[in-house]
């Protein structure tokens, strides 16, 4: 378990409120997590393409440009993406759970987004991430 307490997951977090994107980073990086920040689904996946491929993606829905719910879509389009944790953070109940009904997404957290709940979220789905991981390597 040593190594995974030493693991560092990139996690892009996509909210088009700047607010929101700073109290989100503000509880992963303190777990250990490296941040990226995209305003919106768009931009998020330029980045994607451009830059870096995230071990977990946590995204708003209503943003402008892109929204979540078409950015998701694009993601699980792409052989790259498709396979990415992907967690929503939303005041849109309804559209979160029937997304991560329909296996879309992986978990939702809904806005006012409590903090505690996140973090094990995201510790789960790296944790799940890494496991996944190591299966792949055939690691012992």
């Amino acid at each position: 378990m040593v190594a995974l307490a030493n693991r560092v997951s990139t996690i892009l977090v996509v909210d088009d409120d700047e607010d929101s994107r700073l109290v989100l980073r503000s509880v992963l990086e303190p777990s250990g997590h490296l941040v990226l920040e995209a305003p919106n689904g768009q931009a998020a996946l330029e980045m994607i393409s451009s830059l870096i491929t995230p071990d977990i993606v946590v995204t708003d829905l209503d943003m402008p440009v892109l929204g979540g719910e078409a950015f998701i879509s694009r993601l699980r389009a792409e052989p790259k993406t498709n396979a990415i944790p992907i967690v929503i953070v939303s005041g849109d109940h309804d559209l979160a759970l029937a997304l991560q009904m329909s296996g879309h997404v992986n978990a939702f957290v809904t806005k006012p987004v409590e903090l505690r709940a996140l973090e094990q979220c995201i510790s789960a789905l790296a944790r799940r991430a890494w496991m996944s991981e190591r299966a792949g390597m055939g690691a012992d």
